[in-house]
């Protein structure tokens, strides 16, 4: 937070401040926030593909949206909770982040579970569709995921 015009401390305890283009930062990263038209702007890294079944990392998870555009059939596994706090080591219980699957491929993606990691509600995207999973901590290292 070196680039930072004002830091203030949150009734959360996390740092918050604005960088030097009047972004808002909490503890070092860009957060959601409206702009004076009312859009609400985030940051978003471009969407990690996910074409054959496999872990996904964390960093995938937290980017917010993967996509399978693959003929087969495939099963991405959440990263572990363990995986989870350590790419998120503020995040606090009760908090949470959300991703977003898009299958446009022949197949389903199906969302599966990992050690710390539980969902509730539907797990499998159907082709041409998206779903969205909301990442909740419950305790560390443990995640419930909400179809949305």
């Amino acid at each position: 937070m070196s680039a930072t015009k004002k830091i203030l401390t949150s009734i959360h305890g996390r740092r918050v401040g604005l960088d030097i283009n009047g972004n808002i930062i909490v503890n070092g990263k860009s957060v959601p926030a409206s702009v004076d038209e009312g859009a609400l702007v985030r940051v978003q890294p471009a969407p990690n593909a996910v074409n054959t079944s496999a872990t996904l990392t964390a960093a995938q998870q937290i980017g917010g949206i993967v996509t399978s555009t693959t003929g087969a059939a495939v099963s991405a596994q959440s990263a572990t909770g363990t995986a989870l706090d350590t790419a998120l080591p503020n995040l606090p219980i009760d908090e949470a982040f959300d991703l977003t699957f898009i299958a446009t491929g022949a197949n389903a993606l199906t969302l599966t579970v990992n050690t710390g990691v539980t969902i509730v509600g539907s797990a499998v995207v159907a082709t041409g569709t998206s779903g969205t999973f909301r990442f909740r901590k419950t305790a560390t290292a443990t995640y419930v995921a909400y179809r949305l």
